[in-house]
């Protein structure tokens, strides 16, 4: 479900609660999962919560919540996340991973629980100073050519790499095609092209092409709403 994720928000603003709902459609299948998030803005903090749920046909196979959770700071209008979260319900089976991130020391720690149980905590291979979610906001910041690649959390599972290409710009619209490097959903390469709105940086619409040979997945934004 990492299209839900990128199919979110990347705005940036003083101080401010933003939060948008989302669907994504395969095929004749109809709408199989819908989404919300939010990004609360206060001070030099920042925190993003986005929430997945899987409908329709889809729930009829899994039924799947996915929550992530960035929380961090913000230096020179740049996210710099310190926590990372994630939390898999699947057909009544909880499993939290819990990113930390250590600047000083340049490492990633990772710690699992499975119905609220511990079961490990360990370093991760690389470091990054972004997760997938800071790295989609912060691009208008360092997105300095047309074809770069990143490391990030949520990226490839040994290295965090993420490729990001624009493939056309206007006045109004950036088409990008980010490459994750690790599957969105079954069948595919975990790549996702985006239509992105130039003037707020939000994600309008998206597509992971020909999932399981059966045809793409799209998803929409269904609504948008912004709070001083």
């Amino acid at each position: 479900m990492r299209i839900i994720l990128l199919l979110f928000i990347g705005i940036f603003s003083l101080g401010f609660e933003i939060s948008a709902t989302y669907k994504a459609n395969y095929g004749w299948f109809g709408t199989i999962a819908t989404a919300s998030g939010s990004f609360k803005k206060f001070n030099s903090h920042y925190l993003i919560t986005t929430i997945s749920k899987t409908t329709g046909f889809a729930k009829k196979f899994v039924n799947l919540t996915q929550i992530y959770q960035s929380t961090g700071i913000i230096k020179n209008n740049i996210l710099i996340p310190l926590e990372y979260k994630s939390i898999i319900i699947r057909n009544g089976k909880q499993y939290t991973l819990i990113y930390s991130f250590d600047y000083n020391n340049s490492k990633i720690y990772k710690t699992k629980y499975k119905d609220g149980k511990f079961i490990y905590k360990k370093s991760l291979n690389f470091f990054a100073k972004n997760d997938i979610l800071t790295l989609y906001w912060n691009l208008p910041k360092i997105m300095h050519s047309k074809s770069k690649t990143f490391k990030a959390l949520g990226g490839e599972r040994h290295t965090g790499r993420v490729d990001v290409s624009i493939l056309q710009k206007s006045k109004s619209i950036t088409k990008l095609k980010v490459n994750l490097y690790n599957k969105v959903f079954a069948g595919d390469k975990g790549i996702l092209f985006l239509d992105v709105n130039n003037s707020n940086w939000v994600t309008i619409k998206g597509v992971v092409k020909n999932v399981l040979k059966v045809g793409d997945v799209k998803g929409e934004i269904t609504s948008l709403r912004v709070l001083p």
